[in-house]
């Protein structure tokens, strides 16, 4: 085996693979021209374009989905003056209400369903945010309503809603009017504007998970009248 090889290069001297034609079959263009010579030497595979260039040059970026519209309210209520009311009261709450001499704009959120307002607040230290907390649940027992929140140290996240019947009413705005009020008494640490909705919205350590997970432990009862309660007045 290695004799073969052996003589299959001696017949074929290595100056007939590997030396380039002599310059008298070239046209003349490409004798005067070195780089134009070796351009037409070199091989038709390095020559041609690949097709995937041509692919990637003809491929283009598909245009961004446009804007997801803000999720609408879901506003219930007895009557349709009644839903009114809690939609004017909803917009002072939102950030795209207009600063006016009573406050700043809204500072509140829709939630990503649209079923409630939800935000977080912010204190200077612990003890200021359960003063607040405190103050908050002094009302929700004199209102008959309850938030669904949490707390981590200097701050809560309160999310307003109703879970019987299930939607936005007019406790939920009453209430979250209340917490602003509240607020501001216990000092507040106002810094980022927040966004109208709160579908891309992200509280700070997660407190809206932690009040998904009270809800949920909850089970949806904390809006539902006990049978001691049912023939009370509202």
């Amino acid at each position: 085996m290695v004799w073969t090889r052996l003589a299959l290069s001696a017949r074929v001297p290595c100056s007939a693979v590997f030396s380039s034609p002599p310059a008298a079959r070239l046209p003349a263009p490409l004798v005067a021209s070195p780089s134009a010579a070796a351009a037409a030497l070199r091989p038709a595979f390095v020559r041609s374009r690949p097709p995937s260039a041509s692919v990637r040059r003809t491929m283009s970026t598909a245009p961004p989905p446009p804007p997801q519209p803000p999720t609408p309210p879901r506003i219930v209520a007895s009557s349709e003056a009644e839903a009114e009311a809690v939609r004017a009261a909803l917009q002072r709450l939102l950030p795209s209400s207009p600063a006016s001499s009573s406050g700043p704009p809204g500072r509140w959120s829709l939630t990503a369903t649209g079923d409630g307002v939800e935000r977080s607040f912010r204190f200077k230290n612990f003890t200021k945010t359960w003063d607040f907390m405190t103050a908050v649940a002094l009302q929700c027992k004199l209102k008959n309503h309850h938030p669904e929140w949490s707390n981590v140290y200097n701050t809560t996240f309160v999310r307003w809603t109703t879970h019987n019947p299930h939607g936005l009413t007019r406790k939920d705005v009453e209430m979250a009017a209340v917490c602003d009020d509240l607020a501001r008494d216990f000092g507040e640490v106002v810094e980022a504007t927040p966004t109208e909705n709160a579908a891309s919205a992200a509280p700070a350590c997660g407190l809206a998970g932690l009040a998904n997970s009270a809800a949920s432990a909850a089970g949806g009862s904390c809006c539902i009248p006990s049978k001691g309660e049912t023939n009370k007045a509202p």
